[in-house]
């Protein structure tokens, strides 16, 4: 198994499309970081300059790189199917679920990797920033909660993309299909049916990452450790389902 995840750590340092992915995941996260400290204090504003959760919320910005990650997974499986390296890359070994429990596995690193990258610039970027706009920088558990949140949700969205991809296969569809999910439908759901978005990925998502009912979530999210259950266990539910198909399904 260590080979195996070794190899599809190798697969994805040597290829550009990872590296192009973490720039627009950091660049993700300057604009949060920047949106964040230049309208705090504004009117109408969830947070102002002087609350204590002004840097952790500004420091959440981090997680706006999952999107990147779980598309991210999504072609690291799909293109196996598209360029038709999917037949080799699973004959390699007679167990179908070892190749592709180790691209979940090497995702998931790799998530971690992006998690690690984008909360070191947003806590840098917010703690020179925050100061400048006179903003108040506070170091408390909710940082804490919020980097852990973010580490959590870069680190399964990687084998949640691989699941999607692994059931849908076709990469145009699984890519598009996961963004109409994310910014459309879901962000209708947490809109119009709190009650029902807050169980979408998103929803569970937003749940670990919040900072209390006072900061944008007005009490419709689930408490921090039921959207960190939540948001597990859709990885791991997906990953099955997509276990099971991958033993069935011709590759060719």
């Amino acid at each position: 198994m260590t080979a195996l995840v070794r190899a599809e750590l190798l697969k994805l340092r040597t290829v550009k499309l990872p590296l192009w992915l973490l720039l627009t995941t950091l660049a993700l996260v300057v604009l949060g970081v920047l949106a964040t400290v230049l309208t705090a204090g504004l009117e109408g504003a969830p947070l102002q300059r002087d609350d204590p959760a002004l840097l952790a919320r500004s420091v959440a910005s981090a997680s706006s790189g999952s999107v990147v990650i779980l598309v991210l997974g999504i072609l690291a499986l799909t293109q196996e199917f598209r360029f038709g390296t999917a037949t080799p890359s699973f004959l390699v070994t007679p167990r179908r679920s070892r190749v592709l429990v180790a691209k979940l596995i090497a995702i998931a690193v790799t998530g971690l990797g992006f998690a690690l990258v984008s909360a070191a610039l947003a806590v840098g970027l917010s703690a020179v920033l925050l100061p400048l706009r006179d903003g108040v920088v506070t170091w408390d558990r909710t940082v804490l909660q919020v980097l852990l949140g973010v580490v959590l949700v870069m680190v399964l969205y990687g084998p949640i993309g691989i699941a999607v991809g692994a059931l849908v296969r076709n990469q145009i569809a699984a890519v598009v299909g996961s963004l109409a999910w994310i910014f459309i439908v879901e962000q209708l759901l947490v809109a119009l049916l709190p009650q029902v978005g807050r169980w979408t990925p998103g929803g569970a998502s937003s749940a670990v990452l919040q900072l209390g009912d006072l900061a944008t979530t007005r009490g419709d999210l689930l408490p921090v450790w039921g959207g960190a259950l939540l948001l597990v266990a859709y990885a791991v539910v997906l990953s099955l389902l997509a276990a099971r198909l991958t033993l069935r399904r011709d590759l060719t």
